[in-house]
């Protein structure tokens, strides 16, 4: 299993940078919901959601046979793995490491189209283009903003980037940190229809939900109706489909959160950059990859812990190694409290 979910050790009162969760907390009238839905326990949900789907679709303005819910986002990873396979995959990396093992426990071929920090972390479309043409993968995965370079990428970048790629090709799109930016995200390719596109997106990042577990995916019907031929009935709960009917209510929260997140981000960029001892990598999305220039992530992990805090260290991800390291963007003075312990570490 890969590690998710943070720091598990026995300090309780862990300053965990490793979990990328909306710093304000939950929305307060997505907490006035769910305590108002309460008694709704006492039934059973909606087998697929179907109500909290029409409501996302109408926010979305695409039709409810566009979009699927699933138990957090990586329910639907494992899915799409499921139902579109099996075949050969082609993956964006560094990425989010459970589009490969879910793709493999389904018997997909994976092959890698491996970024170097020489290049940024950044996609050459002609280079991938290329990488495509000769392995002729049935599905594409890719991560926007990328899950742990933080690298993101335009819609136009998106559109330009998918439109020489064969019309059977199923492009994978995750955006589930994309909310955190200024960037609409890809959505039109759904609209338009002329590429296989499915978007993933997490309602839990950006809603600060991780416990409740609420994710979905837009994507053309086709994809859609595959995906739900293997889906289990009542994998969303009734307080999940309560939040993911609200959340798109919540607009001054997310100007509230994208003000913040963008702000506070940029602060601990530049703050990062002063430091000698590592190099920090531009974000959109709520966190920033980091390499360190001296010593490994294992000592500094050791040493940040005996401080109270922790962070995610990135030698699981292909094509980074024991020096990367990835950091969220949490509330000011917590953000300060690890600054002012990097800057002093080893210097």
């Amino acid at each position: 299993m890969n590690k998710h979910g943070g720091y598990l050790g026995e300090n309780k009162k862990m300053l965990d940078f490793s979990v990328n969760i909306n710093p304000l907390g939950i929305p307060a009238g997505i907490r006035e919901k769910l305590i108002a839905g309460i008694d709704a326990l006492v039934k059973y949900p909606e087998i697929t959601g179907l109500s909290a789907i029409g409501k996302i679709a109408d926010d979305l303005a695409v039709q409810p046979e566009n979009i699927i819910l699933g138990n957090g986002a990586i329910e639907l990873i494992y899915l799409f793995a499921r139902s579109m396979g099996p075949g050969k995959a082609l993956i964006v990396q560094p990425t989010f490491n459970e589009y490969e093992r879910a793709l493999k426990l389904y018997g997909w071929d994976v092959v890698h189209h491996v970024l170097t920090e020489q290049d940024n972390f950044t996609i050459n479309p002609e280079a991938l283009t290329a990488v495509i043409k000769n392995e002729k993968p049935q599905a594409v995965f890719l991560c926007n903003p990328n899950n742990p370079t933080g690298r993101l990428y335009g819609s136009d970048f998106i559109r330009q980037m998918i439109a020489p790629s064969a019309p059977e090709i199923n492009w994978f799109l995750d955006e589930s940190f994309i909310d955190f930016s200024d960037e609409s995200g890809s959505l039109s390719l759904v609209k338009e229809a002329k590429q296989a596109v499915f978007i993933l997106k997490s309602l839990t990042k950006f809603y600060a939900l991780p416990g409740l577990r609420i994710g979905y995916g837009v994507g053309l019907a086709g994809i859609i109706k595959k995906m739900e031929g293997f889906k289990e009935p009542w994998t969303v709960n009734a307080l999940a489909l309560i939040a993911a009917a609200g959340v798109y209510d919540e607009k001054d929260y997310a100007k509230q959160t994208k003000s913040y997140i963008q702000g506070e981000g940029q602060r601990v960029f530049n703050a990062l950059s002063q430091i000698r001892t590592l190099k920090v990598y531009p974000s959109g999305a709520d966190f920033h990859l980091c390499r360190l220039l001296k010593g490994t992530v294992a000592e500094l992990q050791i040493a940040l812990e005996k401080e109270g805090m922790s962070l995610r260290t990135c030698e699981d991800f292909i094509g980074l190694d024991d020096s990367y390291f990835r950091i969220a963007i949490k509330q000011e003075a917590d953000n300060t409290k690890l600054l002012t312990f990097l800057k002093n570490w080893r210097n």
